[in-house]
């Protein structure tokens, strides 16, 4: 198995290069009002909408340090689009298939935590949507 590694929140993520769809820049993330705090938005892209997540902060702690424009990875996977920003691009690793492991270590002694598309959608759909506070006036 081909993995595409990035890095988030200081921890190395690899996920299935199949998924992979492109690695992009210079694109206008829209952003979309009552959002969580790590759904950044949408992209349009070559006829296609992706929906943009901060991964660092989605998986890891903290948030993304977004500076100017940012490479975002585009993942297709069924019938789901999704964007990601990480804080920064490793490459390719080839791997033996590891049959459900969750953690592989690299030649560089990094060990990287294996995701799929679906628990990325998973962890997003989890997150509130909207006002985290009801007013009183209503």
């Amino acid at each position: 198995m081909e993995l595409f590694i990035f890095n988030s929140a200081e921890e190395y993520l690899g996920i299935d290069a199949n998924y992979v769809y492109r690695v992009v820049e210079e694109i206008k993330i829209t952003p979309v009002p009552m959002a969580p705090p790590y759904y950044l938005g949408l992209i349009y892209y070559r006829g296609e909408l992706f929906e943009v997540v901060d991964i660092v902060g989605l998986l890891g702690s903290g948030k993304a340090k977004l500076k100017g424009n940012p490479r975002i990875i585009l993942l297709k996977w069924s019938d789901k689009k999704l964007a990601v920003i990480p804080d920064r691009i490793s490459g390719l690793l080839w791997i033996e298939d590891k049959k459900g492991q969750d953690t592989i270590f690299t030649e560089g002694n990094h060990s990287v935590r294996l995701i799929t598309p679906e628990h990325i959608w998973k962890r997003l759909l989890e997150l509130p949507y909207g006002p985290t506070k009801i007013s009183e006036d209503f």
